[in-house]
C-alpha cells in the first residue's frame, strides 16, 4: 500500500512517540527495581548476633561503614588477682565450687587465656604441647560441614611456682584442702612413711599425682619435667581438676593406707555401697 508524503510523515511521528513512551516506561521500571535492590547500611554491615550486645553506640560513617566499640574480655591476669575485685570474686567463686581456697592460684577454663608477668598463655596451647610430649595427638571433632566442633570446656587449676617450692608439697596442699572440704582433717604428717618405712596411702597418692600434672615453662613456652625454678614466676603446675577429683573421690579415707602403687599404676580399694 502506498502512502502519501504527509501520511507517511504522520505515521513516522506516531511510531516515534510510541517508541519514546516504551523507552520512558523501561527506564522508570529499571530505576525503581534498582532502588529496591540497593542495600541499606545495615545490609552492608551484617553484625553477628553475639556481637550486637557488645557494641556500644554504633555510628554510621560517611562511607557507609558502621563503627562501634567491641568489648573484648581480657586474659585472666595473675598480678590483678588480689587488686581487681571482679577478677578476685570470679576466682573465689570458681575455687569454692571445687572446695579449693589457697592451694591453687587460679581456675582457668580450657578455652581461656591467662597472663603471668608479661607473658600471655593460652590453655589450648599448653594442652596441645602436653599431648605431643606424651606422644599423643590433640584431637578435635569435625562435623560433616568441615567445621571444628568445640571441645567440652574443662576446668584447670593453675599454681604459679615460687622460690623454694617442691611438687610434693604443692600436691599435698591440694589434697588437704579437698578432704577438709569433705569434713576430713588430714594430719600434716599423713604423707610421711608408716611402719617399716613403707609409703602411706597419702604418700602413694602424692607420688601418683606427679604423673597427672603438666609442668609448663613460661619462659621457654614448653612442657617441662621438673619445677626447678629458673627465675621467679617462670613455671606453673597445671591440674586437670576432673582427673584430680575423680581420683580423690574414689578414695575411702578410712582405708587410704590400703592403696597400692607400683610407680605407674595405682590401685584403690573399692568403696562399700
Amino acid at each position: 500500500m502506498l502512502l502519501k508524503k504527509n501520511e507517511k510523515t504522520k505515521t513516522m511521528t506516531i511510531v516515534a512517540v510510541i517508541l519514546f513512551g516504551v523507552f520512558l516506561l523501561g527506564a522508570l521500571y529499571f530505576n525503581t527495581s534498582q532502588k529496591k535492590e540497593l542495600p541499606t547500611i545495615k545490609d552492608k554491615i551484617a553484625v553477628p548476633q553475639n556481637l550486637k550486645d557488645k557494641e556500644k553506640n554504633p555510628t554510621a560513617n560517611a562511607d557507609g561503614t558502621v563503627q562501634g566499640d567491641i568489648v573484648v574480655l581480657p586474659a585472666i591476669d595473675y598480678k590483678y588477682l588480689k587488686k581487681d575485685e571482679k577478677l578476685k570474686a570470679l576466682m573465689i567463686s570458681r575455687k569454692e565450687s571445687l572446695g579449693i581456697k589457697k592451694s591453687l592460684d587460679m581456675i582457668v577454663h580450657s578455652d581461656e587465656n591467662f597472663k603471668i608477668g608479661d607473658i600471655q598463655i593460652s590453655m589450648r596451647d599448653i594442652l596441645e604441647k602436653a599431648f605431643i610430649k606424651q606422644g599423643e595427638v590433640f584431637e578435635e571433632k569435625i562435623d560433616a560441614s568441615g567445621a571444628v566442633q568445640p571441645q567440652k570446656i574443662k576446668a584447670y587449676g593453675i599454681y604459679v611456682v615460687q622460690p623454694g617450692d617442691n611438687i610434693w608439697n604443692i600436691h599435698f596442699n591440694i589434697l588437704k584442702e579437698f578432704y577438709e572440704f569433705q569434713g576430713i582433717n588430714v594430719s600434716p604428717k599423713a604423707d610421711e612413711p608408716i611402719d617399716q618405712g613403707m609409703s602411706s596411702g597419702v604418700g602413694k597418692i602424692l607420688k601418683f599425682s606427679e604423673t597427672m600434672v603438666i609442668i609448663y615453662n613460661l619462659i621457654e613456652k614448653k612442657v617441662d619435667l621438673t619445677i626447678d625454678l629458673l627465675e621467679p614466676l617462670s613455671k606453673i603446675v597445671v591440674y586437670n581438676m576432673d582427673e584430680v577429683f575423680s581420683l580423690l573421690q574414689e578414695v575411702n579415707y578410712d582405708n587410704i593406707d590400703r592403696i597400692q602403687f607400683d610407680g605407674k599404676t595405682i590401685w584403690i580399694p573399692a568403696k562399700k555401697s
